[in-house]
């Protein structure tokens, strides 16, 4: 059974999360705003061939309905597709309300925090066991919230997230010194799973019903699922947030931002995003057209440098 807490019971919330490193919040987020959020999904995946970058293969994809309906890839930052206004003003609607920066406020004492990275789920990818602190975190670390919205009620068979209760208590897996760009990324997935053993952790399921949240502590062991059938989607949003008063911790990115990236208020005075210059903007516009010559040009049977799907461990 999943311990859940309702917005006002902010000490129980906030108790929760530092003993488990996790918390889940019911009702956070109002049927409304989903539902607006789906009705501009449901056109943008009605539309012509669109290019973007996936989350779980960490590469440029081609947007692709299954049998069922749904988009196979995660969708990395939705809320910063181009040519998408509707639909990503209807993910900025969730990931940047008010509620979640007075949660995100609550957890780690800061006013003001910075969206560092978002996605978007229509299927369970099926997620390999891993702590967020080797992708990213706050600099010094351990003070990134991340987050999970669950914009349906999650079947048990959806490929559901999963946490393990208090392992952010337990050993740090760090990668390995002087590796750039993830090209460490199997042998941490194998160093994580030789501390699942070691540790005997416990997976525990998170289906989580329409408007919840679920909020993590970056050294937490998580993941989720692989989808055990296919007639079910898991439609929600991860978010993971930089405290305004903290650095970024990763020597494995490749031009990443910094605490000196200057940046700008969302519709949320509280919640911030990096600023985009003109040239930026134009480079993002380049990148997707690279994006499309990337997809074209891939030869059946490719593997992607970085995989974050369980099926392939």
């Amino acid at each position: 059974m999943i311990h859940s807490f309702l917005l006002d019971q902010t000490e129980e919330i906030k108790k929760y999360y530092e003993e488990n490193g996790y918390v889940v919040v019911k009702d956070a987020i109002p049927s409304v705003i989903i539902d607006g959020f789906i009705e501009s999904y449901e056109v943008f995946k009605a539309g012509k061939s669109y290019y973007f970058r996936s989350q779980d293969t960490n590469r440029a994809e081609e947007l692709q309905v299954n049998n069922e309906g749904f988009i196979e890839r995660s969708i990395l930052d939705p809320a910063d597709l181009l040519f998408q206004k509707n639909f990503t003003k209807s993910v900025s609607n969730i990931i940047y309300s008010t509620v979640v920066s007075e949660l995100l406020s609550l957890l780690s004492g800061c006013e003001k925090h910075i969206v560092w990275q978002s996605m978007f789920f229509d299927k369970s990818t099926g997620t390999v066991p891993h702590q967020d602190h080797y992708y990213l975190d706050s600099n010094p670390p351990g003070h990134l919230v991340a987050s999970w919205f669950a914009l349906e009620d999650i079947h048990e068979d959806a490929g559901t997230f999963f946490v393990v209760p208090g392992s952010h208590k337990g050993p740090l897996v760090e990668g390995k010194p002087g590796a750039t760009n993830f090209s460490d990324h199997t042998e941490y997935v194998e160093n994580i799973q030789q501390l699942i053993a070691h540790e005997n952790y416990q997976f525990q399921s998170m289906p989580l019903s329409k408007g919840s949240v679920l909020l993590w502590h970056p050294f937490l062991v998580h993941g989720a699922f692989k989808n055990l059938n296919p007639q079910y989607s898991r439609k929600s949003f991860t978010a993971h947030y930089l405290p305004f008063t903290y650095g970024k911790f990763c020597d494995r990115l490749q031009n990443g931002k910094n605490k000196t990236d200057p940046t700008i208020a969302t519709s949320n005075q509280n919640i911030l995003v990096w600023k985009k210059s003109l040239g930026e903007q134009v480079k993002n516009y380049l990148r997707y057209v690279r994006y499309w010559a990337q997809v074209k040009s891939r030869k059946p049977g490719d593997r992607p440098q970085m995989e974050m799907r369980s099926s392939q461990y």
